[in-house]
C-alpha cells in the first residue's frame, strides 16, 4: 500500500505522510503478541531487544505477553551520522548466558538485515535451545532485498523502502515520542 500525504494535521510539522497509524499499530501488537504466545506456549522465553530503535515496540509488546520472560537489551548502532545511510552495526553490551534458552530477539526494522544478522549470531554463538526473531518493520526493498537478510518469525507491518520515524524509530535521535509511523518531509519523494 503507498503511503499517502497525511490530510489532517501531522503531530510534527515535518511529517509529510503517516505510514502506519498508531491505531493499527496496536491491533497488530496485539496479534502479535498471540502470535509469539503460540509459539512458545509452555515455555520461558528469553526476550534480546535491539535497542534504541526497539524500546517502545518492546515495551508495549511484552506487556502484552502473559507468560515466563526475561528481558536482555543490546545497543546496536547501525546508522552514523544524522542521516539515512546505513552503516556496520556496532554492538554494545554483553549477552549472558544464554544456553538452553529460547531466545526472541527483536528489533524495529528489518532494512539491509546486518544490523539483525550480526544480533543473531551473536546469540547464535550462546546456544540457545531457539532462537526466532520479531521485527516491528520489515520493508520491501527494490530489486528483491538483500541477500544477507535473516529470516524473520514474525513481522509487524511490511512497508515500502522509506526512511520512517516515530514509534521509537528516529532521526538523528528526534522523533521516537510520535504514536505514528511517518515519513518525514526532507525523506518524501
Amino acid at each position: 500500500m503507498e503511503p499517502t500525504p497525511s490530510a489532517k494535521a501531522p503531530a510534527a510539522p515535518e511529517v509529510a505522510a503517516v505510514i502506519v497509524s498508531r491505531r493499527r499499530i496496536q491491533r497488530r501488537l496485539d496479534e502479535l503478541a498471540g502470535e509469539i504466545a503460540a509459539a512458545y506456549a509452555g515455555c520461558e522465553l528469553t526476550v534480546v531487544a535491539v535497542l534504541d530503535g526497539a524500546l517502545i515496540f518492546l515495551a508495549d509488546l511484552v506487556r502484552r505477553l502473559e507468560m515466563d520472560l526475561r528481558i536482555i537489551t543490546l545497543s546496536v548502532r547501525s546508522y552514523s551520522g544524522n542521516g539515512p545511510r546505513p552503516g556496520g552495526p556496532v554492538i554494545s553490551g554483553v549477552l549472558p548466558r544464554l544456553e538452553g534458552r529460547h531466545v526472541l530477539v527483536v528489533d524495529d526494522v528489518l532494512d539491509t538485515g546486518s544490523t539483525l544478522s550480526a544480533v543473531l549470531e551473536q546469540v547464535r554463538l550462546c546456544n540457545p535451545a531457539s532462537c526466532r526473531c520479531c521485527v516491528l518493520l520489515r520493508k520491501h526493498r527494490r530489486g528483491g532485498g538483500p541477500a544477507c537478510a535473516p529470516k524473520v518469525d514474525f513481522a509487524g507491518f511490511e512497508i515500502e523502502d522509506r526512511f520512517v520515524v516515530g514509534y521509537g524509530l528516529d532521526f538523528d535521535g528526534k522523533y521516537r515520542n510520535l504514536s505514528d509511523i511517518v515519513v518525514l518531509k526532507r525523506h518524501w519523494e
